[in-house]
């Protein structure tokens, strides 16, 4: 949640709701609304727990003592009259101690909403304390995001990093992330807003407040999975990664994304030795055209809601989801009959006979030679165990993904400044890039598309780098 705003936003909410003036525990509450970033992934409304408005709206233990209900109809009738929420849920995922709601219609009339994304896109130099007022400095700025990345160095330091990762994030941890991102921002601004206002209003409200925070500390914390079950370097907390796609890109105008072409169709086909696949890839041509054929009998490249879907279920069936599974989600799309196609048949028949061996071996080992071990525990939501074969085959596959697409750091840091060019964003299978002298991008290009591809033969997968000017 954010803490510090522009003197002129805290001025204009004051001048706006004047009970706001002298009533800390409404300030907090309209702080959260306005900048809390905890919402339900179904729904995408913001999530307000009861212990947060007892804890630290009024910061008053919560007990049942506390009445939320009162709570929120006594700030509806006194700060915003068009305030919506839901009733709370005693098994609501989001809850605590059986009690959280959702804000349905956070209650901002246009002008409000209008100051709000003005605010989000427009990080003010002039900032204060919102609840306060008293002056946030840039040295306190500073600090408090010095005392952030502290923090995160100590907790990686815990974690067993193998060299691949180490690689990797030794280079992103040296990136200068206010000059690149800010200023790139500042120079995407207009394009970020048209992008964002072709989204639904409550999706449009989660990318103003993950832009907000972004500016506030542009850094990026990567690391992996603290317990070791996936060895893929996610950037942690709110950043630009946390964008929706078309956001990210209208944020990064100007830069180019590099990515693994069908590389968890080419990896899955070389893991399980699947004779149909590996000759389809051999050929060159595209396995999303080809689906598209087999579904609709066009020789064409799929519609990109098709080609989602279809993305979605190769992935799916890399990561185990059963042949059930993969039917409902087809059927909920109109295309079940994408099942029936050879290549796929060949997949899910493989797949079961790897599946089994990880179960006689009790587990697998991933590119690294890293032991990953089945668990039999039980997890108590999803009433599954924790580490069946699926999710190690997930894992092996990860592997491999990460070690064919990390040949780019070395090659930035052989010839990034050479070349001119700056990896800035890690994205799995890929990345985006800032080239800075447009005459040698194409000799760069062609340095980070060999050793990946190279690196990929090694590993005998067939895969390609493509790039995508944004």
């Amino acid at each position: 949640m954010q803490p510090y705003v522009s003197r002129q936003f805290r001025q204009f909410i004051l001048n706006k709701y004047p009970v706001l003036k002298d009533n800390e525990p409404f300030i907090r509450f309209l702080n959260y609304l306005c900048f809390g970033n905890f919402f339900d992934k179904d729904t995408h409304h913001l999530v307000l727990p009861t212990t947060k408005m007892a804890e630290d709206f009024y910061q008053k233990p919560y007990d049942h003592h506390f009445n939320g209900k009162a709570v929120l109809e006594d700030f509806r009738d006194q700060v915003l009259p068009d305030l919506e929420w839901t009733t709370h849920t005693l098994n609501s995922p989001n809850s605590y101690k059986g009690k959280a709601r959702q804000i349905s219609n956070l209650g901002f009339d246009a002008e409000m909403q209008d100051a709000l994304h003005w605010e989000c896109l427009n990080p003010s130099k002039d900032q204060v304390d919102l609840i306060t007022g008293e002056p946030h400095l840039r040295k306190d700025r500073y600090q408090k995001a010095k005392a952030e990345t502290a923090q995160y160095e100590r907790e990686l330091a815990q974690l067993p990093l193998n060299a691949t990762q180490s690689k990797i994030l030794g280079y992103l941890r040296d990136l200068p992330y206010g000059h690149l991102f800010l200023r790139k921002f500042g120079e995407n601004k207009d394009a970020v807003q048209v992008a964002i206002g072709k989204l639904a209003p409550e999706v449009q409200e989660i990318q103003y407040r993950i832009l907000a925070s972004a500016s506030r500390n542009p850094r990026l914390y990567y690391a992996p999975s603290a317990n070791g079950r996936t060895c893929r370097l996610s950037a942690q907390g709110d950043s630009i990664l946390g964008l929706k796609k078309e956001i990210r890109r209208a944020a990064t105008k100007g830069w180019v994304e590099c990515d693994l072409r069908s590389s968890q169709f080419a990896i899955l086909a070389a893991k399980l030795e699947a004779p149909l696949a590996q000759a389809f890839i051999a050929s060159g041509e595209s396995i999303w055209r080809e689906f598209n054929r087999h579904l609709f009998g066009v020789n064409a490249n799929p519609s990109n809601e098709i080609k989602k879907v279809l993305k979605e279920t190769i992935y799916s069936i890399c990561f185990g989801k059963s042949v059930y599974a993969l039917r409902q989600l087809l059927l909920q799309h109109g295309i079940p009959t994408l099942l029936d196609h050879p290549i796929l048949q060949e997949l899910l028949t493989l797949r079961t006979q790897w599946f089994e061996r990880i179960e006689k071996d009790g587990g697998a080992v991933d590119v690294w030679g890293q032991w990953h071990a089945l668990d039999q525990t039980v997890d108590p939501v999803t009433k599954k165990t924790t580490r069946w074969a699926g999710a190690i085959a997930g894992t092996v596959i990860q592997s491999v993904e990460m070690e064919i697409i990390a040949p780019i750091f070395d090659v930035a840091e052989k010839h990034g400044k050479s070349d001119q060019f700056t990896v800035c964003l890690f994205q799995h299978d890929g990345g985006t890039i800032s080239f800075n002298d447009k005459t040698r991008m194409a000799r760069a290009q062609t340095k980070l598309k060999k050793a990946v591809e190279d690196r990929a033969k090694e590993l005998g997968v067939s895969t390609v780098l493509g790039f995508t000017q944004l």
